[in-house]
């Protein structure tokens, strides 16, 4: 594929976006980018699925976009549709699923190159398929157990030594009276375990490893960017995000197995980008811990000047 638009559906205020617009601006590559918020006030769809060589297209400010002119999408947290506010909470529930059905159903539709396609970030976010896939590609992953019964847990931490953790299954944050709160992985002493509260849903358990720094390594296509997340702090030695102002960041050197598994792993989940977690002990193993599809780079890269841009832009340029 030669010329051709990039697509980029991001939140207008997403500064980790405006790096790879800025890069593919100075390489002179064409892209309009969209955020979802804008739908359906100001973006507009017409799209005629049956037509294969000229499907449709989209307004953005007036401008018209043919469908047939793209040739790749970034797609980056998009942003929740705004509707009109005098709809009622039904009918905005309903246009809702309409237009991620409408909107969505088209853009899923095109044979562009993703990165990544919905339905494979979609996949690629259930943290139990993650544990398996990593596990199958040759990485190597604490003992895990994700279960609502409480006799169970207490039977996996006898099993493991009693060191174990629990980490959200899904995104962990919650939204309670307006205020906002992340679920951070923490450290579990088995007397303190509530049956009646772990049945009420899935939980994920794992074995603690005693590490002695933490790996993000952001890998885009065949592009590896290791970097050692070292603390102090035995809050963030748990989950060094409850305190990034307590760590600190450096490149490091990837062992070579540890590498390929995590290519393997993107083959397998159909995706081109994801930003692996992995706790490093002191006898050098890799413990994987996830990968977030969608995971924030931005941060990585300011602290260590690593091209992670770069990168993105060339997987979004790629000839296919």
């Amino acid at each position: 594929m030669t010329g051709g638009l990039v697509l980029i559906l991001a939140q207008a205020t997403d500064d980790t976006t405006d790096t790879v617009t800025e890069v593919l601006r100075a390489r002179g590559v064409g892209f309009v980018r969209i955020d979802t918020a804008d739908f359906p006030l100001s973006v507009e769809l017409s799209a005629m699925p049956d037509r294969l060589d000229s499907p449709g297209w989209l307004c953005v400010d007036g401008r018209e976009m043919p469908l047939a002119s793209v040739r790749s999408v970034y797609r980056r947290h998009p942003a929740q549709f705004t509707f009109p506010s005098d709809m009622s909470g039904p009918e905005k529930r309903f246009a809702t699923l309409e237009s991620v059905a409408g909107l969505g159903g088209v853009l899923a539709g095109q044979r562009w190159r993703w990165i990544d396609s919905p339905a494979a970030v979609a996949d690629a976010s259930r943290k139990p398929l993650q544990l398996r896939t990593a596990a199958s590609c040759g990485l190597r992953v604490p003992p895990s157990l994700v279960t609502n019964s409480g006799p169970r847990v207490r039977k996996f931490a006898a099993e493991v030594g009693g060191n174990i953790i629990y980490k959200s299954l899904s995104t962990g944050v919650i939204i309670e009276s307006d205020e906002l709160r992340i679920i951070y992985t923490a450290r579990v002493c088995v007397d303190d375990l509530d049956d009646r509260a772990i049945g009420m849903c899935c939980h994920l358990f794992q074995q603690w490893v005693p590490k002695v720094f933490d790996v993000r390594m952001t890998v885009v296509g065949a592009n590896v960017f290791p970097v050692a997340v070292r603390t102090t702090s035995e809050q963030a030695r748990t989950d060094w995000r409850s305190r990034y102002d307590e760590l600190s960041y450096d490149v490091c050197a990837v062992p070579a197995p540890v590498r390929a598994g995590a290519l393997k792993y993107l083959r397998s989940m159909n995706l081109t980008y994801g930003a692996f977690d992995f706790s490093v002990t002191a006898d050098g193993e890799w413990w994987f811990l996830e990968c977030n599809p969608s995971g924030q780079w931005g941060w990585i890269a300011d602290e260590t000047g690593l091209p992670i841009a770069e990168a993105i832009a060339d997987e979004l340029v790629v000839d296919a």
